[in-house]
């Protein structure tokens, strides 16, 4: 049998979906003013049937130290993606100050 790829089970469209379930995973905690340190500190994770995502721990038989936040499981496929927490944290933070700043424009009288 022949799987034909679609966008939807791409690796490329996989991994997408895992960066925004990572980004999703700590927004909460960057936008009420948590570090990067104190995520990493955590080992915080969150599994369910369809989704799994946590900061270090382990993956494919493999450790990963708390600098990676790794996604196993995107809606009830295997993933087994990781990402630098650094990079989704910045990203996130670059996210929560655009939307201030928009906030920030729309308040202004004129």
């Amino acid at each position: 049998m022949i799987v034909m790829e679609t966008p939807e089970n791409s690796p490329h469209e996989l991994s997408m979906v895992a960066r925004e379930l990572a980004k999703r995973f700590i927004y909460r905690y960057v936008e009420r003013g948590d570090s990067l340190e104190s995520l990493k500190k955590s080992h915080m994770g969150m599994g369910c049937l369809k989704e799994r995502v946590q900061i270090g721990g382990w993956m494919n038989g493999k450790s990963h130290t708390t600098d990676f936040i790794l996604v196993s499981k995107v809606n009830g496929r295997e993933a087994n993606v990781s990402f630098r927490l650094r990079d989704i944290f910045r990203e996130v933070e670059g996210e929560i100050m655009s939307a201030a700043a928009l906030d920030d424009f729309r308040l202004e009288p004129g």
